[in-house]
């Protein structure tokens, strides 16, 4: 499970970064121009009160928060993963449990998905989800007929990233861990 995740792969990339002194020194160089430029912010009259990042969103690292986030759910899907008696072989949800607790998490997991990506993303994700083998036809199947339960209008939705299913992974093997 923790494989699906693409857990491992950040800290290969900076191995290769920490490594490569070319690199090394291209960060250094993008660094310093960078505080430069937070060091001598333009305000006008307009800009009083306002607040601005000194880099843009899109430039920014993920950060601690996001490492952490990441760190969590692997140590989450590990106590699950060595949990199971039997091992675990794909699909890994083959049946959704019959606990209230469990009822509870996949109303938390697919009220998360439609939030996040509306109704149709949710059931395309569902989808996804069955093909990669992370949970079976009929769970897709009972997951879609809970999702005929929520009512109401979703806006402001937008594509789900890679956290997201990383999420979501971790929500299928807590169910399974429920089994």
């Amino acid at each position: 499970m923790a494989r699906d995740l693409g857990f491992g792969v950040g800290a290969q990339d900076r191995s290769r970064r920490e490594r490569d002194p070319d690199r090394r020194r291209d960060d250094r160089r993008r660094s310093d121009s960078r505080s430069r430029v937070a060091a001598e912010p333009e305000f006008g009259a307009d800009d009083v009160g306002r607040f601005q990042f000194d880099t843009e969103i899109r430039e920014r690292p993920r950060g601690r928060a996001g490492e952490a986030l990441r760190q969590n759910q692997l140590e989450q899907l590990l106590v699950h993963e060595t949990a199971a008696a039997e091992g675990l072989s794909k699909p890994y949800l083959g049946s959704l449990p019959d606990a209230y607790a469990a009822e509870r998490l996949v109303f938390d997991w697919l009220e998360f998905l439609v939030l996040k990506g509306g109704f149709k993303r949710t059931m395309d994700a569902l989808r996804y989800y069955h093909t990669v083998e992370w949970l079976t036809e009929d769970v897709e199947s009972e997951l879609q007929d809970y999702l005929v339960g929520f009512s109401g209008e979703v806006t402001n939705t937008t594509e789900y990233d890679v956290d997201d299913h990383h999420l979501s992974l971790v929500y299928i093997a807590r169910l399974a861990s429920m089994t």
